[in-house]
C-alpha cells in the first residue's frame, strides 16, 4: 500500500472525528503518521499514480461529506479558510503584523453516537449510488450553489419529488423551496450556480450548507439498522 498526504482540517477534533469515520467506513484508508500527526490517505497499489491519486482524493471527500453532514459546521479545511489567500501574516505598509488563529472549536460525542452515524452511512452508500455521489458533493471544497443543488437533485430522485423527500426524511416544503430557490438565485461571487438571475434568495451560501447537512443527515438515519 501507498499513502498520500490528506488535505489539512483547521479543527484537529474535526481530523480526529474523521478518522473516526473512516474507520467504519473506509476502515485502514485514512490515518494519522505516528512521526509527523499528519493525517494520511492509504491505498492499495505499489507505485503512484493518477488513478491511485484520484481513489484517496475521493475517498477522502467522501469521508469529509459524512462528517460535514453529522456537524454542519464541521470540515472546514485549512484551504478554505484562507479563502483563496496563502499562509502568513497581514502587514501594513509600516511593518505591523497581525496573526488570526482561528477559534479552537470542542466537539461532543455521546457514546458511540459517531460510529452508530457512520454505520448509518456506510449502509446507505451500499444501497444508493445517489446517496454516496450527495456526500462525495458534500465534501468537496468550497461548496457552492451548484453542489448543494445536485445534492437536492439527487435526493428527488432517491425519494420520487418533493411530497417524497418530505415523506421519507423530513425536509419540509418550505425548507426545500428556500434551498432550491437560494441555490438559483445567489450571486455568481457568493456561491450561486447562474449568471443571470430571476428570482430572491432567503439563504446565504453558509445557510445553504446547513440546509444540504440537514438533509444529507436525515438521509444518512433513514439507513440506522438497516441491513
Amino acid at each position: 500500500m501507498i499513502s498520500y498526504p490528506a488535505p489539512e482540517l483547521v479543527q484537529g477534533s474535526d481530523e480526529g472525528l474523521l478518522v473516526e469515520i473512516a474507520a467504519v467506513v473506509f476502515p485502514e484508508i485514512i490515518l494519522r503518521d505516528k512521526a509527523t500527526g499528519k493525517l494520511r490517505i492509504w491505498v492499495q497499489g505499489n507505485t503512484p499514480s493518477e488513478d491511485l491519486r484520484d481513489e484517496a482524493a475521493s475517498r477522502f471527500q467522501t469521508t469529509l461529506g459524512i462528517l460535514r453532514a453529522w456537524a454542519a459546521d464541521a470540515g472546514e479545511l485549512a484551504e478554505e479558510l484562507r479563502s483563496g489567500l496563502g499562509t502568513g501574516g497581514v502587514y501594513d505598509q509600516h511593518g505591523n503584523a497581525w496573526v488570526m488563529p482561528p477559534s479552537i472549536i470542542a466537539r461532543t460525542t455521546f457514546g458511540g453516537e459517531i460510529e452508530a452515524f457512520s454505520e448509518a452511512a456506510r449502509l446507505g452508500m451500499k444501497k444508493s449510488l445517489r446517496l454516496a455521489n450527495s456526500l462525495w458533493l458534500n465534501g468537496r471544497p468550497n461548496r457552492n450553489g451548484a453542489d448543494v443543488y445536485m445534492i437536492y437533485e439527487y435526493a428527488e430522485k432517491e425519494f420520487g419529488g418533493k411530497d417524497g423527500i418530505r415523506g421519507s426524511i423530513g425536509l419540509s416544503a418550505g425548507d426545500q423551496k428556500r434551498l432550491t430557490s437560494s441555490a438559483n438565485n445567489l450571486p455568481a461571487l457568493h456561491g450561486g450556480r447562474h449568471a443571470e438571475l430571476g428570482g430572491h434568495f432567503t439563504l446565504d451560501m453558509h445557510q445553504l450548507r446547513s440546509l444540504a447537512s440537514k438533509l444529507l443527515r436525515n438521509w444518512i438515519e433513514s439507513h440506522a439498522g438497516a441491513q
